[in-house]
């Protein structure tokens, strides 16, 4: 197993407890400092570690002598070793050290574990998808043409008006295309560089100058990363299986929400967004589940 698939499969397992159980962990808002407290507490449980677990621990403070000395040494240590956990859960296509993802599998009781080559694919990171319904293909003639009638069109005549019938379809299409795109487009505040703050403005963030009091929206440091590539998504009826762990969605106060990237969910920011699942989808989307 490659460490990019054991990065999925742990991932892939954190998302189903946060889906299932969002109230039992802390990690459904994590922090460096929620981190660190996980960890004192898994040292505090176990009055011996697993030659596995100890390596773990033992990546992010020197070797100690029993797991009562991992609980000190993180107790009085600082959070800010967790951090890079941190940046991952906002950005999953970030290349990390895999003892973050190590440490990630120890927290929700990842199995097996820690990452090793030889470690043996257990399962997929992402859940089965339902193909898309076959066409049934019938030894019936198409509607107007009789199964011994021939063409009049033939050979390379037959080709060109193919061709010119697909260019000229071609083009409608494009028209149209950017006929809805200038028509819909909405006016983006562009960054010049020099804002230090976002707002959430209806579907996007924008950036603004963090003295600029002409919203009452709520300000917060800016992050060019959630600029560029989070948005709500305003059509989610377009969304099919192959959008599963793709986007992401928010369930807030019964309002559920899809969006193109990771990160605080808009509606309440000490909350995230979740990859969106098959059952999400067949639920809020497809509505042919309950």
């Amino acid at each position: 197993m490659s460490e990019s698939e054991y990065k999925e499969l742990v991932l892939a397992e954190y998302d189903r407890q946060m889906e299932d159980e969002p109230s039992l962990s802390e990690l459904l808002t994590p922090t460096p400092a929620k981190i660190k407290a996980l960890v004192v507490k898994i040292c505090e449980e176990g009055s011996e570690l697993s030659t596995g677990d100890e390596k773990i621990l033992r990546s992010f403070v020197g070797k100690k002598d029993n797991a009562a000395a991992y609980r000190k040494a993180f107790a009085t240590g600082k959070a800010d070793p967790f951090r890079p956990l941190i940046n991952l859960f906002d950005d999953r296509s970030i290349k990390t050290n895999i003892r973050n993802v190590d440490l990630l599998a120890l927290l929700i009781g990842f199995t097996p574990r820690p990452y090793h080559p030889g470690l043996p694919t257990t399962g997929a990171a992402n859940p089965p998808v339902k193909p898309p319904p076959t066409e049934v293909l019938t030894d019936e003639p198409p509607v107007g043409l009789d199964s011994g009638e021939e063409t009049i069109e033939t050979g390379e005549e037959a080709a060109k008006g193919m061709s010119y019938k697909f260019l000229w379809i071609f083009s409608i299409v494009i028209i149209l295309g950017m006929t809805w795109y200038l028509v819909s487009k909405k006016t983006v505040k562009h960054c010049t560089g020099t804002e230090g703050c976002m707002i959430w403005s209806d579907d996007h963030y924008e950036c603004i100058e963090c003295n600029d009091k002409s919203t009452s929206a709520s300000h917060y440091p800016i992050k060019y990363q959630l600029i560029d590539h989070f948005k709500r998504i305003t059509r989610p009826d377009t969304l099919s299986y192959h959008s599963v762990r793709k986007v992401w969605y928010s369930n807030y106060n019964g309002r559920v929400e899809f969006y193109t990237g990771s990160g605080p969910n808009p509606l309440d920011t000490n909350l995230r967004v979740l990859p969106m699942t098959t059952h999400i989808l067949e639920k809020y989307v497809l509505h042919i589940t309950n």
